[in-house]
């Protein structure tokens, strides 16, 4: 029984349909001192040293807590490698045989210290809501940083008035 070019050709589709491998995407996560809790958009994903995978490209967060030192958070801008950019990314991720992987490195260095706890301005607070209104569905392209409020210090107490001396 011979088959026809087309059968032939759906047969080899079908075939690297079903052996295609999607790519294998992580972050390695590491901390000098090693040991510290990590959170990827306020998710607990583990302790440092670990590996995260990841599915979507973009801006992350990542948090790092440690006993005797100070809490650190920072944003991580994952950019899509030429592959995966449409229209390669039907080619490198459903039909290219082999998997690719996509290993994205993360560290950072911990301060000795108790944190502390800063609590954004009321007009900072404002301004930053402002821009998410305005930004529409999409999101803002950039969002204003918010600045820390200034805590007023304990007023000192008056020195006490000299006694006068007859």
């Amino acid at each position: 029984m011979t088959r026809s070019p087309v059968s032939r050709v759906l047969l080899f589709a079908l075939v690297l349909a079903l052996a295609g491998c999607r790519t294998r995407r992580y972050l390695e996560i590491t901390t000098n001192p090693p040991g510290a809790e990590v959170r990827l958009d306020d998710e607990r994903v583990g302790i440092t040293p670990v590996k995260v995978p990841f599915e979507h490209f973009g801006v992350r967060r990542v948090t790092f807590y440690k006993p005797g030192y100070q809490t650190t958070s920072r944003r991580i801008k994952l950019r899509a490698p030429w592959y995966a950019r449409f229209p390669l990314d039907i080619v490198s991720e459903v039909l290219l045989p082999v998997g690719l992987r996509d290993r994205r490195k993360v560290h950072q260095e911990l301060v000795p210290g108790e944190s502390m706890v800063n609590l954004p301005s009321l007009r900072s607070v404002i301004e930053r809501a402002s821009v998410l209104r305005q930004a529409g569905p999409q999101g803002p392209r950039e969002l204003p940083a918010a600045e820390p409020s200034v805590v007023p210090s304990e007023p000192e107490p008056p020195a006490p008035e000299p006694t006068p001396q007859p």
